[in-house]
């Protein structure tokens, strides 16, 4: 490491004209220092410009009271979650200085004319006159005094400063992250590096132009002394993690939270693993892990799709010879997104070694069966403390592992995944047995599709005419394709958002003395990376030229291969100078799945004095509802259930059987002719 830090100090990118939103929103120093400068009374201009200067320009009033509100309702959820309500409420006070500044002693005594009285006098005579305020002002700095012990308590145990070794995840949007790990730049340390060794580091970087760039760089500008010289003590006992990992204060106190994401787990060496009760010997390990973390990472990684595997090739669509159309499943890179499945298998490895580490203080390669039972319990029964609001961002104060007690379902799959994660560490000599073998799930209801899950064939059609009302927008034209195109098809929606149009093929088949019988397919990869084909109306296919065409693409889907048949549409003041309509720009699935949760919403509304029971159903409508209600349209249609099995891409007949409903009719038809006065069934 050289001994002049100005030499590393990277060169500043184009300054944005406006503010680029890259970086997570994280407490850091600067906040706990702002906040203490204008609860104390000074400008607060010169203190966003000193510790906020990553915020953007001090120019919008309404953004710098957000900015207060922000902090304090951060530092307030890391009070509560810490069990200190009181300071809780304490920190939300807004103790900025009082408007009305009383007069000073001397000039009261001047402008009453008390020069005579003497000094004690004087005294009570100025506080009988402001009596009123001087309590007002006496309990203000009370508070003030209590409030700011506490910012400095809490400072200590939550604020992160910015360290090299941080990785670029841990302080920038998910976005920026995955472009920059895709560029080898993991760590803040080698964009530093690569900050300083060229102007225009940003410029091999595919998804990163000046803007972003000079927001990045904003960001590194405003904590380069921080990232140079900060580095968090490390305790006795502890190490930090090799893969960059944040570490969060709190650890260097001395205490393990249970409520914090994996990724920022730092734990003594006791509950690391390394010596874990019922590891294997190390000789006979296939992993490279040496800790339970590390284990956890490769049976994730073992279970995402192998980056080498291609899709088949598919057949030519409208023309275009198959052999011309890129692969659409090329390697992934490095920073890539976890596939569904990895996100799922993480959530439930993460409870448990939270809970096996904050409730048992045990590491999780040292859990026994009856440790197993007691979570199995937990999971059915989670503290309040352990449960928070849905879709927290992993590094906000107010995320939980858990949103309240688990379905017995969900327990059922979570012991499930549990007890793979085992095997994989028995299998690959990382542990030498599997507690999970031993445990009993707790007992399941009848297994089948719940029929509240889906809609009746008016409530879709109020669905279609909500859509018809639609504004000419192109994010309408985006739902005027999508609802429609996940009920004819079944398509679950992360099929839907990874289909492109190089998998829109059109197919001749012959009919013996009869003409071809001509339609679009589209080639699904579902579950498990099972190919399948499924049929595409004329309607959905009129639809998507439609939407082509309001993203400024041809109508045809060959003459645009490889586009993604759904992509993001920022609002325009988001866009920040991007094509609001980038065609190959990704939706993420949440994004979406909230847009369609809106509309089924607004659906409702419009039902409410109607029909207030289509409207309780819509209002509860997801995406996946789509696929049920799919299936059940098309076997009320009269396709054969072999048919829709292969359609929706069931594994086992037995799934889409259990959708039919015609046993259940011919009965309850039976019983009612019974119950019928002189009717008696035939």
């Amino acid at each position: 490491m050289t001994s002049d830090p100005d030499a590393l100090r990277p060169p500043r990118a184009p300054q944005p004209a406006h503010a680029y939103g890259v970086t997570r929103a994280r407490l850091h120093r600067g906040h706990f220092a702002y906040l203490r400068a204008v609860v104390q009374g000074l400008s607060p201009r010169a203190a966003w410009e000193r510790y906020l200067p990553d915020a953007g320009a001090f120019d919008d009033p309404p953004r710098v009271h957000r900015m207060s509100a922000w902090i304090r309702a951060e530092l307030s959820a890391a009070a509560a979650r810490g069990g200190d309500f009181g300071q809780a409420r304490l920190l939300r006070l807004d103790l900025s200085p009082l408007s009305d500044d009383l007069p000073s002693l001397e000039a009261f005594i001047d402008r009453e004319a008390l020069d005579d009285l003497a000094e004690a006098e004087q005294l009570a005579a100025y506080q009988a006159a402001f009596d009123s305020e001087l309590a007002r002002q006496r309990r203000r700095a009370t508070l003030l005094r209590r409030q700011l012990t506490a910012i400095y308590a809490l400072e200590a145990r939550v604020a992160v400063p910015v360290a090299l070794h941080d990785g670029v995840e841990a302080w920038f949007t998910d976005a920026i992250a995955q472009r920059l790990q895709a560029a080898g730049l993991p760590t803040l340390d080698a964009l530093r590096t690569r900050m300083a060794s060229r102007q225009t580091w940003w410029g091999a970087i595919p998804g990163i132009g000046p803007i972003k760039a000079g927001a990045v760089a904003q960001f590194m500008a405003a904590h380069f002394e921080a990232a140079y010289l900060a580095d968090v003590p490390a305790w006795p006992g502890t190490t930090r993690p090799a893969s960059g990992g944040v570490i969060d204060a709190a650890f260097a106190a001395g205490g393990v939270s249970a409520l914090m994401p994996m990724e920022r787990l730092v734990l003594p060496d006791d509950l690391t693993g390394r010596q874990g009760r019922f590891r294997a010997p190390p000789g006979q390990c296939l992993l490279d892990a040496d800790d339970d973390r590390a284990a956890i990472l490769a049976w994730l990684a073992a279970r995402g799709r192998p980056p080498g595997r291609r899709r088949p090739p598919m057949p030519a669509a409208s023309g275009v010879p198959a052999a011309d159309l890129p692969a659409p499943d090329l390697p992934a890179p490095p920073g890539a997104r976890l596939t569904c499945t990895q996100l799922a298998y993480r959530k439930e490895a993460e409870r448990f070694l939270l809970w096996a580490v904050g409730e048992r203080r045990r590491a999780l390669s040292s859990m026994t069966v009856e440790d197993c039972l007691a979570y199995r319990d937990f999971l059915l029964a989670p503290p309040a403390a352990w449960c928070g609001a849905r879709a927290q961002p992993r590094w906000k104060t107010s995320w939980r592992p858990f949103a309240g007690p688990l379905s017995v379902r969900s327990c059922v799959f979570a012991l499930g995944v549990l007890g793979n994660l085992f095997a994989f560490l028995v299998d690959q000599g990382y542990l030498i047995g599997n507690p999970w073998r031993a445990v009993v799930p707790p007992a399941e209801g009848p297994r089948g599709p719940d029929p509240g899950r889906g809609l009746t064939a008016s409530q879709w059609q109020s669905v279609l005419e909500a859509l018809a009302r639609l504004p000419e927008r192109v994010s309408a034209r985006r739902l005027q394709f999508a609802l429609p195109f996940l009920h004819d098809t079944g398509l679950r929606l992360a099929e839907l958002l990874a289909a492109t149009t190089a998998e829109l093929t059109w197919e001749a088949l012959p009919q013996p003395g009869m003409a071809p019988l001509e339609g679009w397919w589209l080639t699904v990869r579902g579950k498990g990376d099972r190919i399948r084909q499924v049929p595409v109306s004329p309607d959905s296919m009129a639809r998507l030229s439609a939407y082509l065409l309001a993203r400024g693409l041809p109508a045809d889907p060959g003459a645009s291969p490889t586009v993604p048949l759904i992509v993001a549409h920022p609002a325009p003041a988001r866009a920040r100078g991007e094509a609001a309509g980038d065609p190959t720009r990704h939706v993420a699935a949440s994004s979406f799945h909230r847009h369609i949760r809106t509309f089924f919403a607004r659906c409702a509304q419009g039902l409410r004095a109607s029909d207030p029971v289509s409207a309780a159903r819509l209002a509860r409508a997801t995406t996946h509802w789509l696929r049920h209600t799919h299936v059940w349209h098309a076997l009320d249609a009269g396709v054969p259930v072999e048919i829709v099995q292969q359609n929706v891409g069931h594994v086992s007949l037995d799934t889409t059987t259990r959708y039919v409903k015609t046993e259940r009719v011919r009965r309850l038809q039976a019983m009612q002719r019974l119950w019928l006065p002189g009717e008696s069934p035939r």
